[in-house]
């Protein structure tokens, strides 16, 4: 499961909510990223990444294992395809990789 340039600036809290609240596999991969520069708001840029970095402390809490979740912040990145274009590769090849590979 992937989230690139993962902004959840409407969900009031819904994304924490529902892991909380889910049986997770401890085998579940997640890559998350997020850039810094996701809107022309400092403020809102910092809140993101904050939510961003929350998603990833709840999937821990819940069971998936600290190495089954990455998260790579863009401090240069843009909510915009020239940001994820570049991601994607990488991302995909992180998710398929094996939790043997990993260790």
């Amino acid at each position: 499961m992937g989230g690139i340039s993962f902004v959840m600036w409407q969900d009031n809290g819904a994304i924490i909510q529902f892991i909380q609240q889910s049986d997770l596999s401890p085998a579940l991969r997640i890559y998350l990223s997020i850039g810094g520069e996701e809107t022309d708001n400092p403020d809102f840029n910092k809140v993101a990444y904050e939510h961003v970095e929350q998603v990833r402390q709840t999937l821990i809490a819940a069971g998936v294992a600290e190495n089954q979740v990455r998260f790579d912040y863009l401090p240069d990145g843009t909510h915009h395809e020239s940001t994820w274009g570049p991601l994607f590769a990488e991302a995909h090849r992180w998710l398929i990789r094996s939790s043997n590979t990993m260790q």
